[in-house]
């Protein structure tokens, strides 16, 4: 029970400092809507095609049928109008361009053939052309079961390499919530120089609760709380940005080993150091440099021999790297490699931190400075 009051006690500090709600939640989620909606910007070079209709005027007859009949496929739909209709509107100034079939010939009236509904038209006419004479020459041979037009077979899209990649929201979405909880690390170690700032050290040494124990309770505490901003900010990015993390209690799972890192890595900055503005410095410029360097900031040229490196020594370009695979390509390997490489270097300056922590137990630094 001692414990547990110990443990609502740390948390209610990490859950109450204003810095809680405006760095680590606030902050994260306005810059991705930033910087998403800047490289969305700067960046994005994909359109949607536009829903075509253009007027038809033929003769009508069974080559009319099928040509209209088959624009549906190419995403056009062509309207039978008569030619006095098309004159009025032409006269009214609201027609931009008509279909005229007559007989062999197809003819594209527009001002404007060089938009993009004038090269969707030609590209489709083109096609069904050459279909048509294939038709022609099919009955002519005698093949009547080669004669009908088959459009909707000609193509088939796909993606370059049948794997999905990360729009800008998408990118941010992890990159920001990686950086963040690096960001947890100055947390971690604002929970060990707690007494110190609160003048609670000695009263604490002389209590009957172990100091191991103490130095436990905290750590264990900074990593839940970390993990807990984690989910906040996955569900306002999910919810509000609409960014697929694929499975959320997934992601939780694989951002443990990144938490034990951030929280080891603040109290062995803390023990080591043993003054917190020297340890947030520190930590604050650690932070940044991984961040840079797992290209959290923004993407970096994968061709660049240095940023390549960079990227690879970076223990945020790890988890990044694990994440976007996971999530866009349903691969567990990267992760499961950066998550084993995490912990492992989490636990090993977790064991340091409490070394020195032992070796200072019964001075005034413990728990303290």
């Amino acid at each position: 029970m001692r414990t547990l009051r110990f443990l609502k006690k740390e948390a209610l500090h990490l859950i109450t400092a204003p810095e809680t709600l405006l760095l680590m939640i606030l902050f994260p989620v306005a810059i991705t809507w930033v910087l998403g909606t800047a490289l969305s910007s700067a960046t994005g070079h994909t359109f949607d095609l536009p829903e075509v209709k253009m007027p038809m005027v033929s003769e009508g007859g069974m080559l009319s049928d099928i040509f209209i009949a088959n624009s549906q496929a190419s995403g056009l739909t062509f309207e039978k109008t008569e030619q006095a209709e098309v004159d009025r509107r032409i006269a009214a100034g609201t027609l931009k361009g008509y279909v005229e079939l007559t007989g062999r010939d197809l003819i594209l009236h527009s001002d404007d053939q060089g938009s993009l509904e004038a090269m969707m038209v030609k590209m489709y006419a083109t096609a069904f052309t050459k279909q048509a004479n294939l038709s022609a020459l099919a009955i002519k041979e005698g093949k009547l079961g080669q004669a009908v037009p088959q459009f909707k077979s000609f193509a088939r899209v796909e993606g370059i390499d049948g794997l999905n990649e990360p729009n800008s929201f998408g990118y941010y979405g992890v990159t920001m919530l990686t950086m963040i909880i690096m960001y947890g690390s100055i947390q971690a170690m604002s929970l060990l120089a707690l007494e110190k700032n609160a003048r609670t050290a000695q009263r604490l040494k002389a209590s009957p609760y172990p100091m191991n124990r103490v130095f436990f309770v905290k750590a264990a505490t900074a990593c839940g709380i970390i993990l807990l901003q984690a989910l906040i900010l996955i569900l306002i990015n999910h919810f509000v940005y609409g960014i697929d993390y694929r499975h959320i209690g997934m992601v939780m799972v694989m951002l443990i080993p990144l938490a034990v890192f951030v929280t080891s890595l603040g109290v062995a900055a803390y023990q080591v150091l043993r003054k917190a503005g020297a340890a947030s410095a520190f930590l604050n410029l650690i932070t940044v440099a991984s961040v840079f360097m797992g290209r959290g900031y923004t993407p970096m040229p994968s061709d660049n021999g240095l940023f390549d490196v960079l990227y690879r020594i970076s223990p945020i370009g790890w988890i990044n790297e694990g994440l976007f695979t996971y999530i866009y390509q349903g691969e567990t390997g990267a992760i499961l490699s950066a998550g084993s490489k995490l912990l492992g270097l989490g636990l090993v300056m977790l064991l340091i931190a409490y070394a020195l922590f032992r070796r200072e137990e019964g001075s005034d630094l413990v728990a303290a400075d």
